[in-house]
């Protein structure tokens, strides 16, 4: 597999959320979640907890924190599904009722190595 390569084989149908929805922090995913329309958390939700499985047993034969990058795009994805389950699934909005936004909480430091703020490393 090569950089060339967005997605691992057989989640192409997932790459035209990449550019979106695979941040490398978990301030970067949550802030994507709640700038994005409720059409579009669910086209994403729908899209990948189909593959969610799939995604899962792909990426657990590679060590985390040494992913190819197409797999680490993919983990990235996978993270963010959660944050999609939240609004889809507890909120049924981007963001929790009477929530400020932004707001200035960031997690700075997080489970490695995708845990910490916007453009910072754990």
């Amino acid at each position: 597999m090569t950089d060339k390569n967005i997605l691992p084989a057989g989640f192409e149908s997932l790459e035209p959320f990449v550019e979106y929805w695979a941040g490398e922090t978990n301030d970067i995913r949550w802030d994507r979640r709640s700038r994005a329309s409720m059409p579009d958390i669910q086209a994403f939700y729908d899209a990948m907890l189909a593959r969610a499985e799939d995604a899962i047993q792909h990426l657990e034969k590679f060590p985390l924190g040494d992913m190819p990058p197409a797999e680490e795009r993919l983990f990235c994805l996978t993270l963010s599904l959660v944050h999609a389950s939240i609004a889809v699934e507890l909120h049924e909005q981007p963001r929790a009722i009477d929530s400020p936004f932004p707001h200035g909480l960031h997690v700075t430091r997080g489970p490695w190595p995708h845990g910490g703020g916007m453009g910072q490393s754990a």
